[in-house]
Formats: C-alpha cells, sequence, structure tokens
C-alpha cells in the first residue's frame, strides 16, 4: 500500500516538474531578450548620426561632477551618482 508520506512526495515532485517545465521558456525568453537590447545597444553606440556627413557619431556628453573621493557621473535618467567604471546607473540600471 502506499502511504501519505509518498504520495505527498509524488505530488510536490510533480508540481515542481510542471513548475519547471513552465519557467525555463520564460526565463530563456527574458534571457534572449536581454542579449537583443544589448546587442542593439552596441549598434547604435556604432552607428553613424545619420545627419552628419562626416560619419563621425556625436553623442550627449556625460555630466560629470568633481567630488572629493574623484569624478563620478551622473544618470541622465534618474541623477544618481555613479563611478566612471560603471556602464549601468546602479539605482535604475540604465545606459550611463
Amino acid at each position: 500500500m502506499v502511504s501519505p508520506g509518498q504520495i505527498y512526495a509524488a505530488v510536490v515532485i510533480g508540481l515542481l516538474l510542471a513548475a519547471l517545465g513552465v519557467c525555463l521558456p520564460v526565463l530563456g525568453g527574458i534571457f534572449r531578450d536581454g542579449l537583443e537590447r544589448r546587442r542593439d545597444r552596441r549598434l547604435e553606440a556604432n552607428d553613424p548620426d545619420p545627419g552628419d556627413e562626416t560619419g563621425v557619431r556625436t553623442s550627449t556628453p556625460r555630466p560629470e561632477e568633481d567630488t572629493a573621493e574623484g569624478s563620478t557621473l551622473t544618470c541622465r535618467q534618474c541623477g544618481a551618482p555613479n563611478d566612471p567604471a560603471f556602464t549601468y546607473c546602479w539605482r535604475c540600471v540604465e545606459l550611463i
């Protein structure tokens, strides 16, 4: 005869496998979307400005502020100070 503990274990394992089956495609889609966004940002950064005949891309300079510790970059999206070594804002995760 099957004990209640074995039935419970079988149900829990079945539910975990079902959840894993649902989550893996979703996580895969999130990962692929992140790779596409990263690729698009790199392409945008390397694209020349279409209105410029020289082919040199003009960009908005990063606002910098000098502090006692050194210079920091201010995020254009949320205004948070960031270390110049970082590419993304620590607060809003936008490209700085």
